[in-house]
Formats: C-alpha cells, structure tokens, sequence
C-alpha cells in the first residue's frame, strides 16, 4: 500500500476519508474526506496534513509559522503543537462533506478560517474556565 507521500509524488494530490474529531466542526469523522495538494505557499491558516513522530497522521491548521517552524492545532482542540516543514505532507485545497464539494479558497471558507483560527485564545480561556469550576 502507497503512502500519502509517494500517492502526492506519483500523481500530485491525496485524497482521503476523514478519521477523528480534531477539526470538527469543519470536518466530520468518517464522513468528509479532504483533497490534500503538495505543500507549496503555506501560510497561517491553512491546513495542512503532517506526519508526527511516532508516524500517525495528522490534519490540522496552521496558526504561526516562524522559518521551517509552524505552531499548529485542531480546530477542535486547546493547544498547539510544533511541526517542522519536513513533517509536513502536503495542504488541504478541497473538502467533501455531506456530498458537496468545499474550496479552500472560497471567500466562505477564508472566513471560517481566520474566526476559527482567532479563536484559539478565546479557546484555552474558556478551558482553563471550565476546567477550574467543573472539574475542580
């Protein structure tokens, strides 16, 4: 079996059914699936499928790049986590959910993407929040 890298190499994209709740509500485990391009022109907010230490696969959205260093994090989740470009695979550039087909360059898209994005602040202050008055 090919892996996302060889498949991106060989034909120059990867297509693939979703796995995880990370970057709900954007993408819905087992039923979107996402089109991943080579990683060219990466720039805060894309998302982009990387490969971690121990070899799992992962998508998720850039918040911060700085040089070959990129701070990224699941939509769904409240801290991020440092990936070199070697890591990176390739970015996604189309979605498929529910049957219709979703652009990243869409002006729909963009905007979820920078208030999503934004919000990772907002996030771990209401974590920290219901972390010290539910759980406490």
């Amino acid at each position: 079996m090919s892996s996302p890298e060889q498949i991106i190499n060989e034909y120059g994209f990867y297509s693939a059914p979703v796995h995880g709740m990370s970057m709900y509500p954007l993408l819905i485990n087992h039923r979107d699936s996402v089109y991943i391009e080579p990683p060219e022109n990466l720039k805060k907010y894309d998302v982009v499928l990387f490969r971690r230490q121990s070899g799992q696969l992962v998508l998720h959205r850039i918040l911060k790049i700085d040089n070959d260093k990129f701070y990224i994090c699941g939509d769904n989740e409240f801290s991020k986590e440092l990936v070199y470009k070697r890591q990176i695979i390739g970015k996604m550039t189309e979605f498929c959910r529910n049957g219709k087909n979703g652009k990243t360059d869409s002006f729909r898209y963009k905007l979820y993407s920078r208030c999503i994005g934004s919000s990772f602040f907002i996030k771990r202050i209401l974590l920290r929040i219901y972390t010290k008055f539910y759980k406490g």
